[in-house]
């Protein structure tokens, strides 16, 4: 494979400074060959058409279903205010604190 790439890359870099010896720009010469490239204005609507409908709709979906778990996941992130819910908590301070491990003082 990097045989492959190697060739390419000497053929590319050859063909540039014959372009180069010869004093042509090679931008301009790109330019002749590829011709006038149309907008994306113009294409997009073309791709578009070729694609599948049934394609479209599951890729308009899956869109959709990622931009709903982006939002969910930013709303789990939010703290929630405290005025929501009330509290349900019965457990005291002392309840909360670990278990003491070791003689208890005397």
């Amino acid at each position: 494979m990097t045989v492959l790439l190697r060739a390419a890359l000497v053929i590319g870099v050859l063909s540039y400074l014959a372009l180069m010896r010869g004093g042509a720009d090679p931008a301009a010469e790109a330019r002749k060959l590829t011709g006038p490239l149309p907008s994306a204005s113009a294409v997009l609507p073309a791709a578009l058409e070729a694609v599948p409908p049934e394609t479209r709709e599951r890729a308009a979906r899956a869109v959709l279903a990622r931009g709903l778990l982006a939002e969910l996941s930013r709303r789990a992130g939010e703290p929630q205010a405290a005025t929501d819910t009330p509290s349900t908590d019965t457990l005291e301070a002392a309840d909360r604190q670990p278990a003491w491990r070791g003689i208890e003082a005397r």
